[in-house]
């Protein structure tokens, strides 16, 4: 092999190496778990996650649990598990609390989890929007033949 296509191929395999050390970095950082909320309570990767590992947690808002601070844009409220309504959680997210959000709404969190506290605390919060502004369904067409 010359000298020249030797130090071509290993340019070509630095970059290959640099850029897949680059693509893990940034799947590593920013994949997250999701669990619900009795997964996060009770399973054993639930009690696995550190204090700073991200992870992301959907459940239904708690009707009378949403304490809502305009003034320094902080929601606290509590969610509970579709499946298991006796596992609940309790959760703050500091920002704008979104127009859809009221309870008996299924809310998805991610953020980090205190077990101590059975706290959430979000960075993210998205609700999904009621079935109102779902489409209604299209008449069926009726045959003219």
């Amino acid at each position: 092999m010359k000298k020249s296509n030797r130090k071509v191929l290993i340019a070509i395999l630095v970059i290959v190496i640099g850029v897949g050390f680059l693509i893990y970095r940034g799947l590593s950082s920013t994949s997250v778990y999701y669990m619900t909320v009795a997964e996060l309570k009770t399973s054993s990767l639930g009690q696995q996650l550190g204090p700073d590992q991200a992870v992301r947690v959907g459940g239904l808002v708690i009707n009378g649990s949403v304490d809502y601070n305009q003034r320094d844009l902080v929601l606290r409220f509590a969610l509970k598990d579709e499946g298991n309504p006796q596992q609940t959680i309790t959760a703050i997210y500091k920002g704008a609390r979104p127009d859809a959000f009221e309870p008996d709404i299924e809310a998805l969190l991610e953020g980090t989890y205190d077990r101590d506290q059975n706290l959430f605390q979000a960075k993210t919060l998205l609700v999904k929007c009621p079935s109102k502004y779902e489409s209604e369904p299209k008449p069926e067409k009726e045959n003219t033949q």
